[in-house]
């Protein structure tokens, strides 16, 4: 049975905001989809972020196969962290099954797809793309497949962008000149994948957008009267928000009108949407005060806070260029103060586990030796009893004053995860709960006053402003999946899907036998009954059915020092790293 599949990705969208607006008109695109087609919440995995979970959908294994956990991981041997893409990808994507099944394909800004793919097609590369720095940031031809795709669409349509680069803005207090920009890279972006729509085969498509999520994080605070950073300066922002979804809606229209026939068209995101409290935590501070580690003395704090004050004053006012040969010729001076900050003021040889305090969703290691430099937690069972207690002290962890839970539950990493990557896991993953209904900000344990593990801050604040700048949203575990086409059930509602369910359901849906290592499972409800077009294959062996990306590459998948730069600035104007 002939079968094409658009594929649309909205980054962060969430029914939370989506229904309200369907039901009063506002987004006429995927109302009509959801009315003659099948929608319902997508799962996305734990934690819900983006590398995880986009690497987790193109692949339909969980983060244990694929063995992308984060925007960064651990280097080996040591505390300090290095910046994770798809060369760090263990599992085969669905654009490679696809290609190696004769399809064609266009993959457009996916995160975590550099380097791109030699693919049976197109595949352009997501925000992981280095490019090019500042606000008109566009990929260059090393994240394209072909390479020679760069000039051809430079001519066809002044080239592909990276993404609007928010942060200048908002540094400079234009945040309704960012809304304009989200709006124009939107139509930027659109304008790539119906080009290649156009001028070039394929069976299956995609285009990630991911607008909907930086908008969300920067700009909940302007529209969400309940939430407690909530603030009407500027004015004329309440509706900044729906501005960028009513943008991707009428995209979505002038998309689908391209497709052909035979095509059904899917809507993902890779995880919900909400707001973040005024509520700070501080995780190390905590586990200061539950004797699993320990500090220096007060000057290391002091030491610490002055560095972190020293960084960022950098990254403001020097110029581009000496930020540039900084970093180029003192990556590795540059590296020992960013671990200062982070971690200078533990006393690694009396501290058995600590926190990677990202400001979006801590997870907790075990100061395990021979794994971590300065372990002091023996591999087995001292492991398991140190585990086994943090996880008993997490789930009681209470809010001082209201008695929430400040985790719903503790997890050890092989309760979420499974496969080879494990062990590159963090040891306990919590699932942060909710304080009054938001998200709980997290910072660095060194910018505690007087190292208490919770305060509630100003946001109006000098000292807050910049925090909350790009903060005021977070995600949420539910994403949106929206199917419709002549093989797809009418009016129908999914329940029960996962992002693991995409992949093999593309799969099933143009006949291509979908892999027995996959963890999820084609979505067969939402087809009409009747429709059957692909079975699943026997597990073939792990190590010869994943094959790193980065191996059949044609670009190498480390960055150089300028890359690292952009990528460092492109996450930080995100918020997804201080």
């Amino acid at each position: 049975m002939k079968q094409r599949a658009l594929i649309i990705g909205w980054d962060g969208a969430t029914f939370d905001l989506i229904r309200p607006w369907v039901e009063q008109g506002k987004l006429p695109a995927i109302a009509k989809l959801m009315e003659s087609g099948t929608h319902g919440l997508l799962r996305s995995t734990m934690p819900y972020w983006t590398f995880p979970a986009w690497t987790s959908f193109m692949t339909g294994a969980n983060p244990g196969k694929h063995g992308v956990f984060d925007f960064t991981q651990r280097q080996e041997g040591k505390y300090e962290l290095e910046f994770v893409n798809g060369g760090q990808r263990r599992a085969p994507t669905f654009w490679n099954l696809l290609s190696r099944a004769n399809r064609k394909v266009i993959s457009v800004s996916v995160p975590c797809t550099f380097p791109p793919e030699p693919v049976n097609g197109v595949m352009i590369s997501g925000f992981d793309a280095p490019g090019m720095g500042g606000r008109n940031a566009s990929v260059d031809a090393k994240s394209m497949h072909p390479a020679s795709l760069k000039e051809e669409l430079d001519v066809a349509i002044g080239g592909h962008p990276v993404g609007g680069y928010m942060a200048i803005e908002l540094k400079k207090g234009n945040p309704q000149r960012v809304v304009d920009l989200v709006v124009e890279t939107i139509e930027k972006k659109a304008a790539t994948v119906k080009y290649l729509m156009q001028h070039k085969p394929w069976d299956c498509c995609m285009i990630l957008f991911g607008e909907s999520d930086g908008i969300g994080h920067q700009f909940w605070k302007y529209c969400d009267p309940e939430s407690p950073l909530f603030t009407e300066e500027p004015s004329g922002l309440r509706d900044s928000i729906l501005k960028v979804y009513e943008a991707l809606d009428r995209q979505l229209a002038e998309i689908v009108e391209l497709a052909p026939d035979d095509t059904t068209v899917l809507m993902v995101s890779d995880h919900g949407f909400g707001g973040v409290s005024d509520s700070i935590l501080y995780p190390n501070c905590w586990l200061r005060e539950q004797g699993a580690l320990n500090f220096h003395g007060r000057s290391s704090h002091w030491m610490s806070r002055v560095l972190d004050a020293i960084k960022l004053q950098a990254v403001a006012v020097l110029p581009a260029g000496l930020k540039r040969a900084i970093i180029r010729y003192g990556r590795k001076a540059l590296g020992n103060l960013e671990s200062k900050v982070r971690y200078g003021m533990i006393d690694w040889s009396s501290t058995e586990a600590y926190f990677e305090e990202n400001p979006y969703f801590p997870m907790l290691w075990v100061n395990l030796k021979g794994r971590q430099p300065e372990g002091s937690v023996e591999p087995g069972k001292h492991y398991e009893e140190v585990r086994d207690r943090l996880i008993k002290d997490l789930e009681s962890w209470r809010h001082p004053e209201t008695g929430e839970p400040i985790v719903n539950k503790a997890y050890r990493r092989e309760e979420v995860y499974n496969g080879p990557c494990v062990e590159n896991a963090p040891d306990v993953i919590p699932d942060w709960a909710l304080h009054k209904g938001y998200s709980y900000g997290f910072k660095l344990s060194s910018k505690s006053p007087d190292l208490a593990w919770i305060e509630q801050v100003d946001p109006s604040k000098p000292e807050n402003i910049q925090y909350f700048m790009n903060k005021s949203g977070t995600h949420r575990p539910d994403g949106i999946f929206v199917a419709q086409g002549a093989s797809v059930r009418e009016g129908h509602v999914v329940e029960g899907a996962q992002i693991i369910d995409v992949a093999p359901t593309i799969l099933q849906l143009l006949g291509v036998p979908v892999p027995g290592h996959m963890d999820g499972r084609p979505l067969d409800d939402i087809f009409v009954e009747g429709f059957v077009n692909s079975s699943s294959e026997e597990s073939e062996d792990f190590d010869e059915n994943f094959a790193t990306v980065a191996a059949d590459s044609t670009a190498s998948s480390s960055y150089t020092a300028d890359e690292e730069k952009v990528i460092a600035d492109r996450l930080r104007s995100l918020g997804y790293i201080d």
